[in-house]
C-alpha cells in the first residue's frame, strides 16, 4: 500500500508575547519512494548460457557471458577456461595466452582442458621453441580436439605444405566441432595459394556458421582486394577497420612475394586509417628497405 506523508509546517510562539500570532497550515505532500528491487545475479545461469553460445560458435556472444560471471566472481575457474576458450576462436591469442600462462589453476578433473588451452595460446604468441612438438604432443592426449588440427594444419601452411595441411583441415572436420574455425582456416590456406575466389567462397561458408566472428568477414574481404575487388572489398565498413584489412591485405601480398602489390595496399592503409595506423607504416618501411 502506498501511504502519503503530510508535512506540517507552524511556527511556535515567540517567549514573552501575550499572544501568538496566527499561523497558516498547509499541508505538503510528498510523492511516495518507489523501492527498486534488482534481481539477484545468476552466476550458474549465465555461465551455462554462454557455454551454450560457446558449443554454438556464437563466440563473442560466450565471452560476454564468460565476462559477466568474472565480474561477480573474478577466479570462476569455468569461466576463465570459457574466456580463454572463446579468445582462441576469435583470434586474440595475446589475451588468451594471459589466462592460459599466467592465470594459477589447481590440478584438477580440467586439467587436460587447460593444458590445451595452454599449447593453442603458446604456439600463436611464440611461448615454444619447438612449436610442432607441442602441437604433436598435445595431439597425443587429445587427439580428437579440432583445434590442434588446425594449429598442425597451420603449420604445414607455413611451410606451403598444402596437401598435407588440408589433410589436418579434414581431419578437424570430422571431429564435427569448431567447424566455422576449420573452415576460416581452409580458406586462408586458399588464399595463400592465390585460389582468391575459392578463398571466399570459404570464407563466406564460415560467416554462415558463426555471423558475430568479424574475422571471418575480414578474411572474406581480404580475397576480395587481392583478387582486384577493391570497392566490393571496402563497402559499408568503419575506415578504421578498412584500414585494417588492407594492411593484412598486404601483409599477404608480401609473404607472397608481390612487393609492388603490399607496397600500394600499405599506402592505401595509411591514407584510409582516421588514426596513426602503426603496423602499416612499419610494414611500409619494410618494403621499401626491401
Amino acid at each position: 500500500m502506498i501511504r502519503y506523508f503530510t508535512v506540517f509546517v507552524a511556527f511556535a510562539a515567540l517567549s514573552g508575547c501575550a499572544t501568538a500570532p496566527n499561523i497558516d497550515v498547509r499541508p505538503v505532500e510528498i510523492e511516495p519512494i518507489t523501492e527498486i528491487k534488482s534481481e539477484p545475479f545468476d552466476a550458474q545461469a549465465t555461465l551455462s548460457a554462454a557455454q551454450d553460445d560457446f558449443n554454438a560458435e556464437r563466440y563473442q556472444d560466450a565471452l560476454s557471458g564468460f565476462a559477466k560471471v568474472l565480474v561477480h566472481k573474478p577466479k570462476d575457474k569455468p569461466a576463465l577456461i570459457g574466456s580463454g576458450e572463446s579468445f582462441l576462436a576469435l583470434g586474440e591469442y595475446q589475451k588468451a595466452a594471459i589466462i592460459f600462462w599466467d592465470e594459477q589453476f589447481s590440478d584438477d578433473e580440467d586439467q587436460d582442458e587447460i593444458r590445451i588451452g595452454k599449447i593453442l595460446s603458446g604456439v600463436y604468441t611464440d611461448r615454444f621453441d619447438n612449436p610442432q612438438k607441442a602441437i604433436n604432443d598435445g595431439l597425443v592426449f587429445a587427439p580428437g580436439d579440432a583445434r590442434l588440427w588446425n594449429a598442425k594444419g597451420q603449420y604445414h601452411d607455413r611451410a606451403d605444405e598444402w596437401m598435407d595441411a588440408l589433410a589436418c583441415y579434414v581431419h578437424a572436420l570430422g571431429t564435427d566441432k569448431w567447424r566455422s574455425g576449420t573452415i576460416n582456416n581452409m580458406g586462408m590456406s586458399l588464399l595463400l595459394q592465390e585460389r582468391y575466389a575459392e578463398a571466399e567462397s570459404k570464407f563466406s561458408q564460415a560467416m554462415k556458421i558463426s555471423p558475430q566472428t568479424d574475422i571471418y568477414d575480414n578474411n572474406r574481404r581480404m580475397s576480395l582486394i587481392l583478387s582486384g575487388q577493391l570497392k566490393a572489398a571496402l563497402i559499408d565498413i568503419e575506415d578504421n577497420r578498412a584500414a585494417d584489412i588492407l594492411n593484412d591485405a598486404g601483409y599477404v601480398a608480401l609473404q607472397s612475394g608481390k612487393s609492388k602489390r603490399a607496397r600500394l595496399l600499405f599506402q592505401m592503409a595509411l591514407d584510409t586509417s582516421p588514426v596513426h595506423h602503426v603496423k602499416a607504416e612499419a610494414n611500409l618501411a619494410r618494403v621499401n628497405a626491401l
